[in-house]
């Protein structure tokens, strides 16, 4: 450890003087300044060691080169490295073109499996009366559409049956017409209707059958219980396609766009992806966790998410130009409001629920990744505060450049300004460009007007003035200000 801490030092110190020079000839000793390379920001007119580390102080430039900034406030500096055929070697520097590419942000998010709503079934007691038997007694069993359920008796129900027969032995078809639908809002099917006509015989007992296929989530009847008239007796879901709700946060939400797609993993299924796209978005933020639900439809033919299972998502968004979310090509597609999953071309009905599907709002777009202009993560310096980057003018000679960059999409920044497609940026070795620029007083990552600007126009500031001579004693730490 105590070797790859010396080494750096004595790198950057090698560097500078392969750039530099040893010794400054007379006539520029009346502009010399010596610097430290770990602290950049003292500078002094003779050599010696760091008054801070103790470092022997090497050669820097005394007079970073100055441009003039565009809105007149007067002349900045900017940061332009030269460096011989050797330097670079020793550097080991290396750029490389900014192209344009395909970018997508990943907006990475959890959320837990949950049953289709729109494919939830319950069946609920319509009249008063009693489990004589049950055919499904637990949960979690498979059933499938019309499969019997329970045996119930009712006194209505015997009642209405008598009704019926009543009606048809008068032969009146207006009274007929009347029991028969009277039957079917107790929970009848048209066949149970239909065998009851044809048999002339009241059924005591009566059974329940299920409306879809499924699997049993809940069963809130019991063998020879009573139950009342608007009990849930059953609730079955089919777990053939299944939601999975994601938990955004608020911030990210200008990242997502209806259809993008969207890819999911669960511990308990290693090795196994499941799709979906963004079909919706809740209205409502959650006020503890600031996040709101995205549900995600998933195919599930095999049943093997639960719900209830953890997932974690990445949500693709892809970039346009300007770094922001681009169309999916969804856009001027059709949807229905009451089934989101479903998206057809053009107008007509629900295939679920019938219902007029509805444009999807928002330009159309090609639906495919547009070109970005990018650059290399690695290519980026960041102080949290700047984005600086440094460019190759020509062979050996670099300049730093502060950029506007959009969210990391992967191991490219899309380039807002700052860059042109076609210029070398450095990707490796920039670090100690960087360095350079700080020994030699030019504008840097963390000094935007140069290290000897910062000192020659901050004498009152303590941190600056401090570093640029020697530790004071303890004794003098409460004296009066210089």
């Amino acid at each position: 450890m105590i070797r790859s801490s010396l080494y750096i030092p004595l790198l950057i110190m090698a560097v500078c003087t392969a750039f530099l020079g040893a010794v400054p000839d007379q006539a520029q000793a009346a502009d010399t300044v010596y610097t430290c390379s770990m602290h950049p920001q003292v500078r002094l007119p003779a050599p010696g060691s760091c008054p801070i580390c103790s470092m022997p102080l090497v050669l820097a430039q005394s007079s970073p080169t100055r441009d003039n900034n565009s809105d007149g406030r007067g002349p900045t500096s900017t940061a332009r490295i030269e460096l011989s055929e050797q330097a670079r070697a020793m550097a080991s520097v290396e750029t490389v073109a900014v192209e344009r590419k395909a970018l997508a942000h990943i907006v990475r998010s959890v959320g837990k499996i949950s049953y289709d709503e729109t494919s939830l079934a319950t069946i609920t007691a319509r009249v008063d009366g009693y489990a004589e038997r049950l055919f499904v007694n637990f949960t979690g069993v498979e059933v499938a559409k019309g499969d019997h359920l329970a045996e119930i008796y009712s006194p209505e129900l015997v009642v209405a049956q008598q009704e019926l027969l009543v009606a048809a032995g008068a032969s009146r078809s207006e009274l007929l017409d009347t029991t028969r639908i009277k039957l079917r809002r107790l929970g009848l099917t048209d066949s149970q209707v239909a065998e009851l006509l044809e048999r002339r015989k009241v059924a005591e007992r009566v059974t329940l059958f299920s409306p879809i296929s499924g699997t049993v989530i809940l069963r809130n009847i019991t063998q020879n219980a009573a139950f009342k008239s608007g009990d849930i007796l059953y609730q079955i879901a089919n777990l053939d396609s299944v939601w999975g709700y994601l938990d955004i946060y608020e911030s990210q939400l200008p990242w997502l766009r209806y259809g993008q797609h969207v890819t999911m993993v669960s511990e308990a299924l290693p090795g196994r992806t499941f799709e979906g796209k963004v079909t919706f978005i809740s209205p409502i933020v959650d006020e503890e966790t600031r996040t709101i639900k995205v549900p995600v439809h998933i195919e599930n033919k095999d049943h093997a998410l639960k719900p209830g299972m953890f997932v974690s998502a990445d949500i693709h968004a892809a970039l346009d130009a300007n770094g922001s979310a681009a169309p999916t090509g969804a856009e001027g597609s059709f949807t229905c409001p009451m089934h989101p999953q479903v998206i057809r071309e053009s107008t007509g009905a629900c295939p679920l629920c019938g219902m007029d599907l509805k444009r999807v709002p928002g330009i159309r777009g090609k639906g495919t990744r547009p070109a970005v202009l990018a650059v290399p993560v690695s290519a980026v310096l960041d102080s949290g505060v700047r984005k600086f980057v440094y460019v190759e003018t020509a062979k050996g000679s670099y300049e730093g450049r502060d950029v506007t960059l959009g969210p990391r999409a992967g191991e490219y920044f899309p380039v807002l300004a700052g860059l042109a497609e076609g210029e070398r940026v450095a990707v490796r070795g920039n670090f100690l460009l960087d360095s350079q620029a700080q020994i030699s007083g030019s504008p840097s990552l963390f000094y935007p007007q140069g290290a000897s600007s910062a000192s020659s126009h901050q004498h009152g500031d303590p941190a600056v003035a401090g570093a640029a001579r020697p530790v004071e004693e303890p004794h003098h730490a409460h004296g009066h200000a210089h």
